[in-house]
């Protein structure tokens, strides 16, 4: 036995040099009933130091913008054991936010309609086109970002261009804000486009690919809108 978590200690520190950092496992926690608000948050190991992290956002949806004090992050001290999951640092942390997702009316099981997903592996596209078969609408959506590496510090910013076609009538939408220079991130992709139980609310998971002297990481963040 003392074997075999030797072996496992070592395969998991030659992951960590290969590696230098992390891909987040993204959690859908719900929209309240009137989709004015939206809860989302992901966990994972920061190979860097072995630690585990998590971070719990709640959104309203109609501000594209975080609630106050809407943002919970949190690193945790605790030492990696076989067969361990990190998934503890965010339930640790969702229970620090479960009072304010109870203020504004989260329900965990309302997690709204998944109109797109990118399978993990696949490789994201900026440009997308697909039908939503329950409601057989064509989207149109265009990513569009701008990334600047300037002697080595890395930012960029992005906007999003969405057109829905119904029965024949189109309604778009530009959403994102291309003003907005984020450090360090190297690289945008739509990971989930959700439609929220209105019918009209729409959510946008983008993953962001994050480098800086610690290696890479993926993490998440949120785009909302409504549709006209």
């Amino acid at each position: 036995m003392k074997r075999w978590i030797a072996i496992v200690a070592l395969m998991l520190a030659f992951v960590s040099a290969a590696f230098a950092g992390d891909v987040a496992t993204l959690v859908n926690l719900g929209f309240s009933p009137d989709s004015a608000y939206f809860m989302f948050g992901f966990y994972g190991l920061d190979v860097s130091n072995g630690k585990p992290y998590a971070e719990v956002y709640i959104v309203d949806t109609k501000r594209n913008d975080f609630v106050p004090a809407g943002v919970f992050k949190g690193m945790y001290g605790a030492e990696l054991q076989p067969g361990w999951d990190p998934a503890g640092g965010f339930y640790k942390l969702f229970s620090d936010a479960a009072p304010l997702a109870r203020k504004f009316k989260i329900d965990h099981l309302a997690q709204g309609r998944l109109v797109y997903l990118l399978v993990n592996g696949d490789a994201g596209s900026d440009i997308l086109s697909f039908k939503d078969f329950d409601t057989g609408a064509q989207w149109d959506v265009t990513l569009k970002e701008s990334v600047e590496d300037k002697a080595g510090s890395i930012s960029s910013a992005f906007g999003l261009e969405v057109a829905v076609t119904t029965d024949g009538k189109k309604a778009s939408v530009k959403a994102g804000n291309p003003a907005i220079r984020r450090k360090a991130i190297a690289d945008y992709t739509i990971r989930e486009i959700i439609v929220a139980p209105d019918g009209k609310t729409v959510v946008m998971l983008i993953e962001k690919l994050e480098k800086n002297a610690s290696g890479t990481s993926i993490r998440y963040m949120a785009e909302t809108f409504r549709l006209p």
